[in-house]
């Protein structure tokens, strides 16, 4: 029995203490150290509270300088003037009609042809035998046409290139030496040699003939005839 407890004395001897020295370690756990007190808790949660209401008062008076702000720079800064707004028949404000471009005027020997926006000086050609050539720029009226004929001649390419898209019915005016302006509807184009003499020629009613080339040598020409209105 003696050797018994002679051969365990030792062990248990070790265990007792061991034992002993890790009761500390038994009774202390983390987490009570990381968990203030009640009273620390109590302080705390009222710093933070009053912290919170000294922000939102901040916040608030914040807000309230920049709408001030807002409402100064608005005041200040004048208002962009409104169109002016026409009533409509139903009452309704409608769109500001918008004023028409001013049209062209027709000045003393000028011709004017609307749709063509074309508008050209007219000078005088008054060779009567047609020997002379017809200057290169500019339009020009024959002096020596038949009685109600008026008749301008230019060149194409050149002036009266737009002519050769005139059509039955378009508006000419032509502005006399006097500044009187004559209105006239074409009713017919026509293609002709040079050699023919007829739209030279006298004609019963007040009428404009326009006169260019047709072909590169000036063999041919494009006739416009148009009816004083």
């Amino acid at each position: 029995m003696a050797n018994v407890v002679l051969r365990w004395r030792r062990p248990l001897i070790m265990g007792a203490g061991i034992w002993l020295l890790s009761f500390p370690l038994l009774t202390w756990h983390p987490a009570a150290a990381s968990h203030p007190t009640q009273a620390t808790s109590v302080v705390i949660s009222s710093t933070e509270a009053d912290e919170h209401r000294l922000m939102r008062q901040l916040a608030r008076q914040a807000s309230a300088a920049l709408e001030a702000a807002q409402a100064l720079a608005a005041a200040s800064t004048p208002a962009p003037p409104a169109a002016p707004l026409v009533a409509s028949a139903a009452g309704q404000p409608a769109p500001a009609i918008q004023p028409r471009p001013a049209p062209l005027a027709v000045r003393a020997n000028s011709i004017l042809i609307p749709r063509l926006g074309l508008s050209q000086p007219v000078g005088w050609y008054r060779d009567c035998m047609g020997g002379a050539a017809v200057p290169r720029w500019g339009a020009w009226r024959w002096s020596c046409a038949g009685a109600n004929n008026t008749y301008i001649m230019a060149h194409n390419p050149g002036v009266f290139t737009p002519i050769l898209n005139l059509r039955v019915g378009d508006i000419v005016r032509y502005a006399d030496p006097s500044g009187r302006v004559h209105t006239y509807r074409v009713n017919s184009t026509t293609i002709v040699s040079n050699t023919q003499l007829w739209p030279l020629g006298a004609t019963a009613v007040s009428t404009l003939t326009l006169q260019t080339c047709w072909t590169w040598d000036g063999s041919r020409d494009f006739i416009v005839r148009a009816v004083e209105i």
